[in-house]
């Protein structure tokens, strides 16, 4: 459909057509107009952008994202730019204003009415990543001494410029959060019942310093549309709804991926990174990953007489480290994800010790045995046999050890654990799995390294 909607888009536009176009467009939802929007050209995007009805343009902006918003505000008159700023929902405009040098933020903060500038100085100062800078401050809020007939009005007088009312809050006359409520109760509660009389007093919430990841974990805990965020008073002063929580997992989800890849976090798609920005995420890491490498060449050399003396036990090198670094791999994902979903906590490390050393020792055993009946059968030699499999056996232990417990120590240092994951795993394997490897057939065969 979007592909589609993008070539008639551009067909319309060649043909000079616009009256067609904006038509056209006006059967669409906002979301789609944004992603044509997104594949048109800089000077197309401000142009169609321009043909569209005000209310039907703020709310495809909203839709766009954030590489491409600041691209379209470049090309449009003063006034369309100050509309479009105080339109916007809070937490999309400070997600936007993040993003953009300080002296274009000066200038696009002198656009907005004194309340929204007031709004968007106050979210900007909270740290990033944090719950202040993801919430919005439209939001309803109730007074405990209420009665439902007095609420349902205030609700109704407000409810369109807020970005929610599902959940209401109440608050107290100092503003404290004291409790909260749906709009279903509300709707279904006699008229002149008090606020305070049905309220829920035990409502989770947020401070405006909690982390955005823990802020996810919460919604995705308990499900909410929308969980409400206080200052260290206690007082109400936003909200975070889950749309935005969702753009939270999929940026964290992000970085995760591209750190555990070996590289460095993600700044923009795929498609739009040019070829020094793609070169630059990935060098930093391989050229770590080369210098902690060499130290297997170092362990070679040194163990150079051993492999002149049975040359076999070069042939099994490689399925060692590699299934080594796969399985501290695969301990290390499921460390990392039971991390980021709040099901692992670092104070339980000795638990995760014994169970991982638990399973390395089941798969070490049926894993070496394999190996070591089919270094066997290939070499004809029982020692190579014993010291393949016995080797393994080892190495897996130490690979689901490492992996489980290395991200919890990053956690720990406060370290995204995602580091200790994939290209850093294999190489801190394959320098240990050598050394297990040449000691036990030291051991075995009576080698001299």
């Amino acid at each position: 459909m979007a592909i589609e909607l993008t070539n008639r888009v551009e067909e319309l536009l060649t043909e000079k057509n616009y009256m067609s176009l904006k038509r056209t467009l006006e059967k669409h939802h906002p979301s789609e107009i944004a992603r044509v929007l997104e594949e048109l050209s800089p000077e197309s995007t401000g142009f169609v952008f321009r043909l569209l009805p005000k209310d039907l343009a703020v709310d495809v902006f909203d839709f766009m994202d954030v590489d491409r918003k600041q691209v379209l505000l470049r090309s449009l008159g003063g006034d369309m730019v100050a509309t479009l700023l105080n339109e916007m929902s809070p937490d999309d405009r400070t997600e936007l204003l993040e993003e953009l040098p300080a002296k274009i933020v000066k200038k696009y903060l002198s656009l907005l009415s004194e309340k929204e500038r007031h709004v968007a100085n106050m979210l900007l100062g909270y740290r990033e990543e944090s719950a202040g800078r993801l919430m919005t401050t439209d939001f309803v809020d109730l007074k405990e001494d209420q009665t439902v007939d007095e609420a349902l009005a205030h609700v109704r007088k407000t409810a369109p410029d807020k970005e929610t009312i599902y959940h209401l809050y109440v608050i107290s006359r100092d503003r404290r959060l004291v409790g909260g409520l749906s709009l279903k109760e509300l709707m279904l509660a006699p008229g002149d019942r008090l606020i305070r009389d049905m309220m829920h007093a035990d409502i989770v919430r947020v401070a405006t310093d909690t982390d955005q990841e823990e802020v996810a974990r919460i919604f995705q805990e308990y499900g909410f549309i929308a969980v409400p965020v206080v200052d260290r008073e206690g007082r109400l002063v936003g909200i975070i709804t889950h749309d935005d929580v969702l753009d939270v997992v999929r940026e964290e989800d992000t970085e995760d991926i591209h750190i555990m890849g070996g590289l460095a976090a993600p700044e923009e798609e795929y498609f739009r990174m040019t070829l020094g920005q793609s070169v630059r995420k990935r060098v930093g890491w391989l050229g770590l990953l080369i210098l902690l490498e060499s130290f297997s060449s170092n362990i070679l050399k040194v163990y150079s007489a051993s492999l002149e003396a049975v040359v076999a036990l070069a042939f099994f090198i490689p399925m060692l480290i590699d299934t080594g670094g796969n399985t501290g791999t695969q301990s290390a994902t499921l460390v990392i994800r039971g991390i980021a979903t709040g099901e692992i906590e670092v104070r339980q490390g000795i638990k995760v010790l014994l169970r991982e050393c638990a399973t390395g020792l089941v798969l070490g055993l049926l894993l070496g045995a394999f190996a070591c009946v089919r270094a066997y059968i290939t070499q004809r030699d029982v020692r190579i046999g014993l010291v393949v499999g016995m080797s393994l056996l080892v190495v897996i232990i130490i690979s689901n050890v490492a992996g489980a417990l290395l991200p919890l120590a990053a956690k720990r240092l406060r370290v995204d654990p995602a580091v200790m994951a994939g290209p850093f795993i294999t190489t801190i394997v394959d320098v240990v799995g050598l050394i297990v490897y040449f000691e036990v057939a030291r051991l075995v065969i009576g080698m001299s390294g």
